[in-house]
């Protein structure tokens, strides 16, 4: 049981990893187009230290230069942690493969389309499990979220953002810094619930973006936790595909005791 609890922290790193690339928002019709005093600022180059802009702005002009790049990769630490990955996105969408190093082995997480797949849960007939965001089990609702939310549609979490107030707290060279909270339930689209909602830290995100609108890095703190992300490679060639279909299998879950 504590190597499976161990390896869900790894399967929770590489869901703060999707999260934070999730979170880009996308800058298609769903997003918004600077039709406020405070978006109509809110062009790398216009703003200064110190300025209020859109938080779904500032997402939207980030993915469309990651859309425009098409491919990178990435580096997520966090609590000693450090896992690699690779993404690109096809039609609009992002697809995702990434690598988390947990208690000496491996966990591998492929998101593409609307389905996320993990290799290494402990107990497990096949190499791969399927994760489905319409399941109920644990994992699954861990990741239903990001599924639905970020991953499969970037566009959702634009529209989720849109109205968070972001402060640019430093222009430094070609790079800019903003800085925002937002609620976890509001970041991935969800209705707060009066109660347990209530009790949920909020979310601090920090984008670093180059002169193009590309993320150098991505923070994220909440509760104490952090993890930050780290891109480069811009436009490398990434090959993504789900596992065989014959190395995949439904999750099981360990019994209790």
């Amino acid at each position: 049981m504590t190597i499976s609890m161990r390896r869900s922290s790894g399967a929770a790193l590489a869901l703060a990893g999707l999260l934070a690339l999730g979170a880009c928002g996308s800058a298609d019709e769903g997003s918004t187009t600077g039709t406020s005093d405070t978006a109509s600022k809110d062009a790398g180059t216009d703003v200064a230290q110190g300025d209020k802009v859109d938080a779904g702005e500032v997402a939207g002009r980030m993915v469309k230069a990651m859309e425009k790049a098409g491919s990178g990769t990435m580096t997520m630490k966090t609590g000693g942690q450090e896992a690699t990955g690779d993404f690109r996105y096809v039609d609009g969408k992002l697809e995702q493969h990434t690598n988390v190093p947990v208690e000496g082995s491996e966990m591998e997480i492929i998101a593409v389309g609307d389905f996320v797949y993990l290799k290494g849960l402990p107990g497990q007939a096949k190499p791969w499990v399927k994760i489905d965001p319409k399941a109920d089990d644990p994992i699954s609702q861990m990741f239903k979220g990001i599924v639905e939310g970020g991953v499969s549609d970037p566009t959702k979490m634009a529209a989720n953002l849109k109205g968070a107030q972001a402060t640019v707290k430093s222009k430094d060279g070609d790079k800019t810094t903003y800085e925002f909270s937002v609620d976890p339930a509001k970041a991935m689209g969800s209705t707060p619930s009066p109660s347990p909602s209530a009790t949920m830290k909020p979310l601090t995100m920090t984008y670093v973006l180059d002169k193009d609108d590309r993320p150098v890095t991505i923070s994220t703190s909440a509760a104490g936790q952090g993890i930050e992300v780290s891109y480069g490679d811009w436009g490398k060639k990434v090959e993504i595909s789900a596992p065989p279909a014959d190395q995949v299998g439904p999750i099981s879950m360990p019994s209790a005791g």
